[in-house]
């Protein structure tokens, strides 16, 4: 025979009520209260709040009511849900000024809503003064240029100041190649960090080896677009249109592209494009020559010689890279010309460059140090924060105007005694 033993259960403990000096809140006014607490007490984000049926009691209301004003508040940025561990404070508001306070909040303050301090924060709780994170630098190119060192220079002066540390590392064998993902993943898991900088290609390479870490990391490099969110351009061809635009301005009406060649054909390809991409959406349907050439002064004078030499030359021409500046004011002083007088040129100028002589060059200027501190101080509040996701951004350049990007107003061919042909631009007196 069956027996069905029914058991009593215990009736639940009964909680505080409401204090009686309190008005009943509002289900309306739940979340801008519980706002109004955050950014009036001590909090910081990563801090977890009381149990949603502690927070009913508090405030008078049933659990429905309070997860809806939490919800709202999720929806604001100001809180964030984890399953089965609370609700924890995204951020912290700013006081609004000249808003009444809360009725409520003259006998509630934000100690009455967060949990007890030995459960405050979260499992991915935000480092506090004693803990100093350890952030790395992951490049595949053990030679690195000033400006890759000025990015390194402006990461450090961000996060050394309070402690935390930077370590170079390079995705590169023993034998000197790039290390395959077998040797990243140990090279990642035997020295961890709290998050990574990635520079150049390598994102492409090893973005499952930087996010099977669980860290938040962020890529970054020149020209475009983004291969990688988040990421982070010094957008060299947007500076390329506006510089382009510059010397439209300055009454240039054929205008040519100078820039790097690269070791890889399909950057070669993909820089030649958007250049001319950027002189046609500039108004140069009919003219737009673009060279590429390495830094060597023979590959610059090469270059000179067909664009000033050929049928058509250009009256005006755009530097991509300030490393081609001194080779190419070389070969124009040999040549007789002035920028600005006798040909515009606007160059794309990295702070910090080493000027060449006396020439007030038109310049796209931008500041890898800069760039280097945006990184750092985007990925430093990235991982001090809960469940974050970090943005990606286009560093641009800003424009300073000197006294070369102005067009000569007429021309002069000259024929020399050799076959070759030279052209002199005079000013118009």
């Amino acid at each position: 025979m069956n027996t069905t033993v029914h058991t009593r259960r215990r009736a639940p403990k009964k909680r505080t009520l409401v204090p009686p000096d309190l008005l009943p809140v509002s289900p309306d006014s739940l979340a801008d209260l519980i706002a109004h607490l955050l950014a009036t007490g001590d909090v910081h984000a990563g801090m977890r709040l009381k149990p949603v049926r502690d927070l009913a009691v508090l405030f008078g209301l049933d659990k429905v009511k309070i997860c809806a004003g939490l919800d709202e508040l999720v929806r604001r940025g100001l809180l964030s849900k984890r399953h089965g561990s609370g609700t924890f404070v995204r951020s912290v508001p700013r006081p609004r000024i000249g808003d009444a306070e809360p009725a409520a909040a003259a006998v509630i303050s934000a100690a009455d809503i967060l949990a007890p301090r030995a459960y405050a924060t979260s499992r991915r709780k935000p480092p506090s003064a004693a803990r100093k994170l350890v952030f790395q630098f992951w490049t595949a190119d053990k030679t690195a240029g000033p400006v890759q060192n000025s990015i390194v220079a402006g990461i450090r002066e961000v996060l050394e100041p309070d402690g935390h540390s930077l370590q170079e590392c390079f995705a590169r064998s023993d034998a000197g190649g790039l290390c395959d993902r077998a040797l990243l993943d140990k090279r990642l898991s035997k020295e961890p960090a709290d998050g990574y900088f990635v520079f150049g290609d390598l994102e492409q390479f090893a973005e499952e080896q930087f996010e099977a870490t669980g860290k938040l990391w962020i890529s970054f490099g020149f020209s475009g677009p983004l291969r990688h969110h988040p990421g982070m351009i010094m957008d060299c061809l947007e500076a390329a249109g506006r510089g382009v635009q510059a010397l439209l301005d300055g009454g240039c009406r054929r205008v040519a592209m100078l820039g790097v060649q690269h070791a890889k054909r399909k950057d070669n390809l993909f820089e030649d494009f958007q250049y001319t991409t950027a002189l046609r959406e500039a108004g140069l349907h009919d003219y737009h020559e673009v060279r590429l050439v390495k830094g060597e002064g023979g590959e610059v004078r090469k270059a000179i010689s067909e664009l000033l030499d050929g049928p058509a030359s250009p009256d005006g021409l755009y530097v991509a890279d300030d490393t081609l500046l001194a080779p190419l004011a070389s070969e124009l002083a040999r040549r007789g010309l002035k920028p600005g007088k006798d040909i515009a040129l606007v160059t794309y100028w990295n702070e910090g460059f080493k000027t060449i002589g006396k020439t007030d060059w038109s310049r796209m200027e931008i500041s890898p140090r800069r760039f280097g501190q945006t990184l750092a101080r985007s990925l430093l509040a990235g991982t001090q924060s809960v469940r974050t996701s970090l943005a990606s951004y286009r560093i641009l350049a800003e424009w300073r105007p000197g006294g070369t990007h102005f067009a000569p107003s007429r021309r002069q061919i000259v024929h020399d005694d050799c076959s070759s042909t030279r052209r002199t631009m005079k000013a118009r007196a």
